[in-house]
């Protein structure tokens, strides 16, 4: 993605947190309508590693101390009170381990 369209996810990101963080408008909207939502991004890991840090409020130049497999899945709960927890990075359970790749590396010895 061009760095237009990372800043367009950016700012998705952080109104999707904004909206919410409003505990009461969210709390009637969940009594009136109690359906869960999710929302399925496919991209390029250094996205994926940077949205981690920024839902975490980490500091954004941290995702490149992490590293992730390509393929692989990271799961985050957002709370109607706002707050993010990651309940997954960079899992690959769903893959044999001749299809666990990392920069071109394959396996776990890279």
């Amino acid at each position: 993605p061009s760095a237009t369209e990372s800043k367009e996810k950016e700012t998705i990101i952080a109104t999707t947190a904004t909206e919410e963080s409003n505990e009461s408008d969210n709390k009637q909207k969940l009594v009136a309508d109690p359906k869960h939502e999710f929302e399925v991004i496919v991209c390029h890991a250094n996205v994926i590693r940077y949205f981690f840090c920024r839902a975490l409020q980490l500091p954004p130049e941290a995702w490149l101390r992490l590293c992730t497999f390509n393929c692989s899945l990271t799961y985050f709960t957002i709370r109607p009170t706002g707050t993010v927890s990651c309940r997954m990075l960079g899992d690959i359970g769903h893959l044999p381990h001749e299809m666990c790749t990392c920069s071109m590396h394959t396996g776990f010895n890279w």
